[in-house]
């Protein structure tokens, strides 16, 4: 009898625990199909595995030396401070210039300074830097390209009245064996260019020396070349050499506006 009971019993656990592990199975499942990413979405995800999107965000602030050349011309030569969430740059130049954004206005110091291109350079080399980790920004939008092909890549671009040139897009490529960042294709319409005519002139920005710093990695190279229906690889048209990468803790002195500045308007 107690044999019987011990078998009885025993049936009984295993089908209360076959019924708990369905309706596990069954829930996982649900949620699987409730957060279902697009193969955009993807994409995204694995640009911000690769570069370590979450430990990025934990620092607060980046800093780097850049030596830019463009077209042939010095282009920059500055130290320059970002804030992890991209609310504030700071832009300290070689000559005694300062750029800054203080997460509303555009400043430069000394008010003498020229201003052209001022506001142009604040934003757009902390973006190219900042990238990878601002492809879920609010206002972008992403679709892929090419997908399963040798070139797929992800276009974002950006809804209206998103930042001081939402008609820009960005076609990203990358690295096949790490996921990280390799290019960048991208126009320019700010100051009023029509998109068909910045397409004519469209140019990419290659990633290259990966070298982690606290962990993260972080392209240490960037190269230009002219940009179509893919990278034209057959001359570099710009460079940038960033050193002296590190984190730091917000200083919030470091992104008011300087002394002696003039504000740069759109």
């Amino acid at each position: 009898m107690k044999n019987i009971l011990y078998i009885v019993c025993a049936l009984m656990t295993l089908v209360a625990c076959k019924a708990d592990l369905e309706k596990e199975v069954s829930e996982n499942n649900d949620l699987a199909i409730d957060n279902t990413l697009s193969d955009a979405e993807k994409f995204v995800e694995k640009i911000e595995t690769a570069h370590h999107k979450g430990a990025f965000l934990q620092q607060e602030v980046v800093s780097f030396d850049i030596d830019l050349n463009f077209g042939g011309q010095d282009r920059l030569d500055a130290t320059v401070f970002i804030s992890t969430d991209s609310r504030f740059v700071r832009i300290e130049k070689n000559n005694g210039e300062v750029l800054l954004y203080d997460g509303t206005n555009v400043w430069l110091a000394p008010q003498s300074a020229s201003q052209n291109g001022a506001r142009f350079d604040v934003f757009t080399w902390s973006y190219f830097f900042s990238l990878p980790y601002k492809l879920t920004d609010p206002g972008t939008q992403i679709t892929l390209k090419n997908q399963d092909a040798v070139n797929e890549h992800l276009r974002l671009s950006f809804e209206a009245g998103t930042g001081d040139a939402p008609d820009d897009w960005y076609d990203l490529y990358t690295y096949a064996d790490t996921n990280l960042l390799h290019y960048a294709g991208y126009i320019v319409t700010y100051g009023g260019t029509p998109v068909d005519q910045a397409a004519e002139n469209a140019h990419a920005i290659a990633y290259e020396d990966y070298k982690e710093v606290n962990g993260i990695p972080i392209a240490h190279t960037w190269k230009f070349y002219n940009y179509g229906e893919s990278v034209d690889t057959t001359q570099v048209i710009g460079e940038a050499k960033l050193s002296n990468l590190r984190f730091s803790a917000m200083d919030s002195s470091l992104f008011q506006k300087p002394s002696d500045a003039s504000q740069i308007q759109l």
